[in-house]
């Protein structure tokens, strides 16, 4: 049965203001991320380079960032399902703010940032446990989304294949353990032993988690879920295609998707580098030489592609963090006498 709906909309937004110190912190990291790949590809092959953004034209830019954004809305409705699905109604904007800001974290560790979004749910009357678990569900079916994904290019690259294979054991058998109905009382019965207040307190969000997570891994949302992150991802892949274009580099949308989504499961590999940096660009930069890109023009099409998709999420999440914080400051409208 699902919990009574959590009404939110009459709620006045409350104050979810980030310290100016640290607010200033994310802008300086992100405006420093971005020149640092934009100046890592001007020392790169600057010929290279500006061919691309000639090539590309502000069109071309716009489209590639436009299919970014695609991603972010997209996959921001699978989460919005999740939360109604666990019984919380909020806003579609205002909802959509929370879920960008969380974008301000992307190079975190792991991407564990983006759990912010749980401090402004949490006002609104969403337990911590459905905020991981919604965040936890997303993961896993990204996870699998570009598994995939990358199956394009594997089928005529044997070498990869091990690779994927472990991939998908790692992502079914996630699945397959959310799913297990003894694993949350398990987890309670544990915690019930523990003398460790901390230790019990975690096992018991643990157990939450994972009922939370069986609820939205049924097949009438896996399916929509998962068909979410191959389309969200896949827009991402043809942005990568389009960069690769700019370059005059022979890469078909298919294959430039495919090594965009190994390069995202390099980058899950990664998991305690920030946002996957790293190891998406090593992987990205190797499979486009491999199919004999010049390595100058491969490191090129890589950081570019970065600066579209990483640095353009901290950018967006930084405005939509703004904008929930001037919509905190707003004074409530006065009633008409």
């Amino acid at each position: 049965m699902r919990r009574p709906a959590a009404t939110v909309r009459s709620m006045p937004i409350p104050e979810s203001r980030l310290p100016s110190g640290r607010k200033r912190l994310l802008v300086a990291v992100a405006g420093l991320g971005m020149l640092a790949y934009l100046g890592a590809a001007i020392a790169t092959d600057h010929a290279a380079l500006e061919r691309a953004l000639l090539q590309l034209g502000w069109s071309g830019a716009a489209l590639v960032l436009g299919l970014s954004l695609f991603n972010y809305v997209l996959r921001f409705q699978r989460w919005h399902l999740y939360l109604r699905e666990l019984g919380h109604r909020i806003g579609w904007t205002h909802h959509l703010l929370v879920y960008l800001a969380g974008f301000m974290f992307t190079v975190s560790p792991a991407k564990a940032g983006e759990a912010l979004r749980g401090v402004y749910l949490r006002e609104h009357g969403v337990p911590y446990a459905d905020t991981f678990a919604a965040l936890f569900v997303e993961r896993l079916l990204d996870f699998i989304a570009y598994s995939l994904l990358a199956t394009l290019i594997v089928l005529g690259h044997a070498d990869y294949r091990p690779f994927l294979l472990v991939a998908f054991l790692v992502a079914f058998t996630l699945l397959g353990l959310c799913g297990h109905p003894a694993i949350p009382p398990w987890l309670d019965r544990t915690a019930t032993g523990r003398s460790s207040p901390w230790l019990s307190g975690l096992l018991q969000l643990g157990a939450r988690l994972l009922r939370s997570s069986r609820r939205l891994l049924q097949p009438r949302l896996l399916l929509p879920g998962l068909a979410i992150g191959l389309v969200s991802w896949g827009a991402e892949g043809i942005g990568f295609h389009l960069i690769c274009q700019g370059l005059a580099l022979d890469v078909p949308p298919m294959t430039a998707t495919s090594i965009y989504a190994i390069a995202g499961l390099a980058g899950a590999a990664a998991f305690f580098m920030p946002g996957g940096i790293g190891g998406m660009e090593l992987v990205m930069v190797a499979l486009l030489t491999t199919l004999g890109a010049p390595a100058s023009v491969a490191i090129v099409a890589t950081l570019i592609c970065r600066v579209a998709t990483l640095w353009f999420a901290v950018v967006v999440g930084f405005i939509a963090a703004a904008l929930l914080e001037f919509l905190s400051l707003r004074p409530a409208p006065r009633s008409a006498p």
